[in-house]
């Protein structure tokens, strides 16, 4: 996806008053997909219906924020472990990240 003009005119105003640079030119440019799902929880984990295939998406606007405990949390799921401590004491549970929780079924 391209991101628009203004958001790119921005950025480059941003980044050359903290950094006291002058940018010549973009070489390249693009904004990130955000998926999200009806109940505004990430997913996480294997799809009950379709084998061997796991989700990790619906991180909607805060992939940056979640993304380092999410992919923990992931790759633990994919080994078959449970959830690391530091995050299931934060409330982080298997069933509040599958894509079978109610409301996503």
């Amino acid at each position: 996806a391209q991101p628009e003009e203004l958001d790119v005119a921005i950025c480059i105003d941003r980044i050359e008053t903290a950094f006291d640079l002058s940018l010549r030119r973009i070489e390249s440019r693009w904004a990130g997909l955000r998926s999200f799902v009806p109940d505004g929880d990430p997913v996480a984990g294997y799809d009950p219906k379709g084998e061997g295939f796991f989700w990790l998406a619906g991180q909607g606007g805060y992939g940056i924020q979640t993304a380092p405990a999410l992919a923990r949390a992931a790759a633990a799921l994919v080994r078959g472990e449970d959830i690391p401590g530091d995050i299931a004491a934060e409330g982080v549970t298997v069933s509040a990240l599958a894509r079978g929780r109610a409301g996503l079924a």
